[in-house]
């Protein structure tokens, strides 16, 4: 089944986990295949993550312990502010929620199925991104098309932690 084209007024990006790596690294490429981010994740104790350019300058950096109870993680920008907050929502067998604050703008909320690793983030009831596996055949890739005027590195950190809480905690 061939990959649709991204709705009008979006751009798509194909993310990709790297299959050697020591925490959970995703690499981000446009559709004519040019570098556009990088996701490192770490390793330790606590959940931790840099969303990187393709310049390799640091644009977020996402923090948390999806293991607690509420599940919370942080998304810093460069310089340690923050900038974000997810907050997890009760988890069902089949659908998850997650919410984003964004000081100043209106609440992101992510809605999705987990089984199929198929997601919605809306702002203020609009849509800002669709993340999905359904178009690719390659386990653990993603598209993901992000509205015009939407932050695509914001909408990546949304993305790595939608994936570990997924990974971590399955329902």
């Amino acid at each position: 089944m061939a990959l649709p084209p991204p709705p009008a007024g979006w751009s798509r990006y194909v993310v990709k986990s790297k299959f050697v790596s020591m925490g959970r690294d995703f690499t981000v490429t446009d559709l004519a295949g040019a570098d556009a981010f990088v996701v490192d994740g770490k390793i330790g104790p606590r959940e931790r993550a840099d969303v990187l350019d393709a310049a390799g300058t640091v644009v977020y950096r996402v923090t948390g312990r999806v293991l607690n109870v509420p599940k919370r993680m942080t998304i810093a920008d460069a310089a340690g502010t923050e900038v974000a907050s997810l907050h997890g929502k009760l988890f069902s067998p089949i659908r998850s929620r997650m919410t984003l604050t964004v000081p100043g703008s209106p609440e992101w909320e992510l809605q999705g199925n987990l089984i199929e690793k198929e997601y919605t983030v809306t702002a203020g009831g609009a849509p800002v991104a669709l993340i999905t596996q359904k178009w690719v055949t390659v386990r653990d890739t993603y598209t993901m098309d992000v509205a015009d005027g939407t932050d695509p590195g914001l909408a990546l950190a949304v993305l790595w932690a939608a994936d570990r809480w997924v990974e971590r905690d399955p329902g």
